[in-house]
C-alpha cells in the first residue's frame, strides 16, 4: 500500500467513527517555540530595539547636510550617534533587564531548572542586545543608501560599522549584568549616565587611553583607517563583555580569562597608535579631480561631485586672473596635500557645499580670491599694514561680497577706497600689467614693491 492510499485509508476509518464526529475536527498542536525565540518576541525587547531605530534615525536626519557627503563621514556620524545616544540607552535598557527576576521574585525558583546560569543569562541578556544592534543596523543600512547618492570616492566601511555593532553589543552585556548584580530601580539611568561618561570622556584625553574608546574620531576626508583597526577594536569590546560574563554566570570562572586575555591584548595594541590614531593619509582619496578652466579649479577625488558646482561659483574669479602674469595656475582644497606653491587654496569645501550643492557662492569666492591675491605671512609688519589695505581691494574687486560696504562696519580706509575705485576703471592692459606686478611681490613677501595702481 502507497502512501496516498494510506492516507486515503486513514481518512476513511476517522469519518467512520462516530466519537471522532462528535467530538469535532482534531486541533492542530501548536508548533514548539524555543526559550529564545520566546524571549526574543516578547514586548521589552522590541521596544527597545524601535527606540534605539528611532532615536539614531532622528539624530542623522538632524545632521543630514554633514555627512551626506562621503562614505568616511556618515561612518563617522554613525558611530557617533550609535554609541553616544544608542549605547547608554541599550546599556540602561539592559540593566532594567537584568534585575528582571529579582523584581518578580522568580530568581530561586529559576534556579531550579535544569539550564545552567550561563544559559539562563544569555536568555535573558539576548532582547536588549541583539534588538538594539538590529536597530542600529538598519539605520546603517538606511543612511548608507541614502549616501550612495552623493559619495564620489571609495565605498562603505562596512568593519567600522561592524565594530560598533559589537560595541553596542557589549555595552548591552555590561549594562544587563549590572542590573543582575545592582537590582535598584535607580541603576538603569545611573548607568545610562556612566556609559555616556564612559565613551566621550577619553575623547577629550591626550593619552594613549583615547583609543580605548569605540568612539573614534579625528579624521580627514582624505584618510582611511588601518585596516586592523575594526577587528582588534572588535576583540577589545567583545572581549570585555564576554570576561565579565562569564565570570559572573559560569561554572568554571576561570575561563573568563581567556577573552580578559583577547581584550587585554587588543587594548595594549589600540593604545600604541599614539596622536595619529587609528587614521592614516590615503593618496587615492586626495589625487586631483580638475575642470579644463584657466585657471584650473580642482577637487580631491573624495569631492569629485561638488567640483561642477565650485566651478560655477569661481567662473567670475578665473575670468578676472585669465591671463594675469603670476597669477593661481589652479584653485584647489586646502585640505590635501597635493596643493603647489603655485595653487589658490580654499578651506572647509564640506562647510560651502550641501548634499553636493554650493549654498555660499559668493563666500566660496571670496575666500579662493584671498588666498589667491592677498599677500603671504611676511616679517615686516610696516610693509604689511601698507599693503593689507591693496590687497583688501584687490581682492573685493576679484570676488565681491554683497552687504560688506554696509555702514555699520564703518567707513573703509582711503588707501583701500582709492585702490578698489582704480581697478575698476583703469584701462584692461594696465589693470592686468599691475595686477602681475602686485601677485609677484605679494607672493615673493616684498611688500615694499606693492604701489597702489
Amino acid at each position: 500500500m502507497t502512501g496516498r492510499e494510506r492516507q486515503e485509508a486513514s481518512a476513511v476509518r476517522g469519518s467512520a467513527d462516530p466519537q471522532a464526529e462528535a467530538d469535532g475536527p482534531a486541533r492542530r498542536p501548536r508548533p514548539f517555540r524555543g526559550p529564545l525565540r520566546v524571549e526574543l518576541t516578547r514586548w521589552f525587547g522590541p521596544v527597545v530595539g524601535a527606540t534605539v531605530l528611532v532615536t539614531l534615525l532622528l539624530a542623522m536626519a538632524d545632521k543630514a547636510d554633514r555627512w551626506l557627503i562621503a562614505w568616511i563621514s556618515t561612518t563617522d556620524h554613525l558611530r557617533t550617534a550609535g554609541l553616544l545616544l544608542g549605547g547608554p540607552l541599550t546599556a540602561a535598557a539592559a540593566c532594567w533587564q537584568g534585575g528582571r527576576e529579582r523584581r518578580r521574585g522568580t530568581a530561586d525558583l529559576l534556579a531550579t531548572m535544569p539550564r545552567t546560569p550561563l544559559r539562563r543569562a544569555l536568555l535573558a541578556a539576548a532582547p536588549t542586545v541583539l534588538w538594539p544592534v538590529a536597530g542600529y543596523l538598519l539605520t546603517a543600512a538606511i543612511c548608507l543608501v541614502a549616501t550612495w547618492r552623493y559619495a564620489s570616492y571609495g565605498s562603505p566601511w562596512v568593519s567600522l560599522i561592524a565594530a560598533d555593532a559589537t560595541a553596542l553589543g557589549a555595552l548591552g552585556v555590561l549594562g544587563f549584568l549590572a542590573g543582575r548584580i545592582v537590582p535598584w530601580r535607580l541603576a538603569p539611568p545611573l548607568v545610562a549616565v556612566s556609559t555616556y561618561l564612559a565613551l566621550g570622556l577619553p575623547g577629550y584625553s591626550e593619552s594613549a587611553v583615547t583609543w580605548l574608546s569605540p568612539v573614534l574620531d579625528e579624521f580627514f576626508f582624505t584618510d582611511r583607517p588601518l585596516w586592523w583597526c575594526a577587528p582588534v577594536s572588535m576583540m577589545w569590546t567583545a572581549g570585555l563583555a564576554g570576561a565579565a560574563l562569564l565570570a559572573y554566570a559560569a561554572r568554571r570562572r576561570v575561563v573568563a580569562l581567556v577573552p580578559l586575555a583577547a581584550a587585554a591584548t587588543a587594548a595594549a595594541l589600540l593604545m600604541q597608535l599614539g596622536t595619529e590614531g587609528p587614521w592614516r593619509p590615503d593618496p587615492a582619496a586626495a589625487a586631483l579631480v580638475c575642470d579644463d578652466g584657466t585657471p584650473q579649479v580642482c577637487a580631491s577625488r573624495v569631492h569629485a561631485r561638488m567640483l561642477p558646482g565650485a566651478s560655477a561659483a569661481l567662473a567670475g574669479l578665473s575670468a578676472k586672473l585669465r591671463g594675469v602674469p603670476n597669477a593661481p595656475v589652479r584653485v584647489v582644497e586646502n585640505e590635501t596635500w597635493a596643493a603647489r606653491k603655485t595653487d589658490a587654496r580654499v578651506s572647509g569645501w564640506d562647510t560651502f557645499f550641501h548634499r553636493n550643492r554650493i549654498t555660499e557662492p559668493e563666500l566660496f569666492a571670496h575666500n579662493a580670491a584671498a588666498d589667491a591675491a592677498a599677500p603671504t605671512s611676511c616679517p615686516d609688519p610696516e610693509a604689511r599694514s601698507r599693503s593689507d589695505d591693496i590687497g583688501s581691494a584687490v581682492v573685493d574687486w576679484l570676488a565681491p561680497m554683497p552687504g560688506w560696504d554696509d555702514p555699520v562696519f564703518g567707513p573703509p580706509p582711503p588707501l583701500y577706497t582709492r585702490t578698489l575705485t582704480r581697478l575698476r576703471t583703469m584701462p584692461e592692459q594696465e589693470r592686468t600689467r599691475w595686477l602681475g606686478d602686485y601677485l609677484a611681490a605679494a607672493r615673493s613677501c616684498r611688500l615694499e614693491r606693492v604701489t597702489a595702481p
